[in-house]
């Protein structure tokens, strides 16, 4: 019970009415909710970022990467350039994503400097990259992804020729 002093008297301020307790219950909800969401948030966002760093392990060995690096904050051609990028691997690089000869990864080029650093990014772009024992010995920045984004024939062609040219140095180097 709330006891408040006004005009020297004191005034109890209960909630009484049926209405009132209803928002008030509805309010302790809301913020118990709240407070349970902010809670796994913050458990989640820590569990990923171990589970990015181990993902880093995963790309030793030899294969093609092909690394959608982006910024932190993403637009919606941002997005759509990684949406386009993994359907065209899924539709036509199926059995290389499944022996390993391709690998996937997209990463936060703003919390990775280190790779930022080493394909030069400024902006959202994809890189294809020949690794052999876990080092990267030639690469190439596809930066027209962002004027193909309208033109998905022409994305496809422009990713699929940088990737079938690793995939061909590859085989012609072994």
């Amino acid at each position: 019970m709330l006891r408040l002093r006004r005009n020297g008297r004191k005034r109890d301020m209960r909630i009484t009415e049926p209405g009132l307790r209803k928002i008030a219950s509805f309010f302790k909800v809301v913020l118990l909710s709240f407070a349970l969401i902010s809670i796994g948030y913050m458990l989640g966002k820590n569990s990923q970022k171990t589970a990015d760093s181990e993902g880093e392990n995963a790309f030793t060995g030899d294969h093609i990467a092909v690394y959608y690096l982006h910024s932190t904050f993403r637009c919606e051609t941002c997005n759509t350039i990684e949406a386009m990028t993994k359907d065209l691997l899924d539709r036509n690089y199926t059995t290389h994503l499944g022996d390993g000869r391709i690998r996937w990864k997209e990463i936060d080029f703003m919390k990775n400097i280190e790779m930022a650093e080493a394909f030069e990014i400024a902006a959202s772009t994809v890189v294809v990259a020949d690794v052999r024992d876990g080092e990267v010995l030639r690469y190439q920045r596809l930066d027209e992804v962002w004027t193909l984004t309208g033109d998905r024939k022409a994305f496809d062609s422009y990713l699929s020729t940088a990737i079938d040219l690793y995939l061909d140095g590859r085989a012609n180097n072994e």
